[in-house]
């Protein structure tokens, strides 16, 4: 009887400690969704606003402006920085897309093998 107890008691708590593991992978998927989209907006933003200080600089009356030209190093400086720290989490919304090159290789080969087999060429009858 005894057994019996601690295997039932061993299951209860293995049934919670799972439980409690679903809910907080749940709530990490979503706390990380929620930065993705959050951080892959900001990129946007800082995109956006390093093309409006290219044509501010580029226009004639701000040409050759040195605190423009600081500007725009600091925004690239910026933007490169995001690309490549946090590049990989702004792209975890967007839909996989995966390569299936070795598989086409594959067919390719058996189609041309199997073109190879069934052409005989013209045969002649020796009568």
């Amino acid at each position: 009887m005894t057994v019996s107890m601690w295997l039932g008691l061993a299951l209860g708590l293995s049934v919670c400690v799972n439980f409690v593991l679903v809910w907080f992978s749940r709530e990490q998927s979503r706390s990380l969704l929620y930065i993705s989209e959050n951080l892959g907006d900001l990129v946007e933003i800082v995109g956006n606003y390093k093309k409006h200080l290219r044509k501010v600089y580029s226009l004639e009356m701000f040409y050759g402006d040195e605190t423009l030209k600081m500007l725009m190093d600091h925004t690239n400086a910026l933007v490169t920085i995001l690309q490549e720290e946090y590049g990989d989490i702004t792209y975890i919304t967007d839909p996989l897309e995966i390569e299936f090159i070795k598989e086409e290789n594959e067919k390719k080969e058996e189609k041309s093998f199997e073109e190879d087999v069934f052409y005989a060429g013209s045969r002649e009858r020796n009568t």
